[in-house]
């Protein structure tokens, strides 16, 4: 794994952020993430949201391997699915373990995970069929977002545990082109 240096990480954890907002605030749009030397988009992504203060937990196939990565390069504690913050899924397919994830309280909503899916690609709407229509809050009528990689059920998983407003999980979803595409928890989810 390539290394940078301390004040390069602080500027490419802040431009990161940057583009997560905007992707939280238009889903569905694909963002790239800065361009900053490093091979994979998960060198950024991980260390901008995982600290020693929150959680994670890894769902799917290679578990010890992506654990430990995480844990060196975030310094983020894990926990059981139902207790962690933030969920990884390395191989965009949790398998159905998604489910148990926290979706927060409807004293406090933003307590409930986000999980982060590594996927083969993002693709413009108009250019892929998707087995999901979304809509919502910084949705113009609807997206059908484009996703290769991830499980044919996890669509599902989000529906069902997001069909309770403000209760929920936010999505982010990476490719290996290093780009991103969020759907927060406010999105309604139709699978088609």
């Amino acid at each position: 794994m390539k290394e940078i240096s301390t004040n390069a990480a602080c500027l490419v954890t802040q431009r990161t952020f940057r583009v997560l907002l905007q992707a939280m605030s238009h889903p569905g749009r694909i963002l790239a993430l800065p361009e900053c030397g490093l091979e994979f988009g998960w060198q950024m992504l991980l260390p901008t949201l995982l600290d020693q203060e929150v959680t994670f937990a890894v769902l799917g196939n290679d578990r010890s391997r992506w654990e430990r990565e995480i844990r060196q390069l975030t310094g983020c504690p894990e926990a059981g699915v139902s207790q962690a913050d933030f969920l990884i899924v390395p191989e965009g397919d949790s398998h159905g373990e998604l489910v148990k994830a926290k979706w927060g309280t409807l004293e406090y909503p933003d307590t409930g995970a986000t999980v982060i899916y590594l996927v083969e690609s993002l693709e413009a709407e108009a250019r892929a069929e998707s087995g999901a229509v979304c809509r919502g809050p910084g949705i113009r009528d609807q997206i059908a977002p484009g996703i290769k990689g991830l499980g044919t059920r996890e669509f599902l998983y989000l529906q069902e545990i997001n069909r309770e407003f403000p209760l929920g999980i936010d999505g982010i979803f990476l490719d290996r082109g290093n780009r991103l595409l969020c759907l927060p928890r406010s999105t309604r989810i139709e699978v088609r």
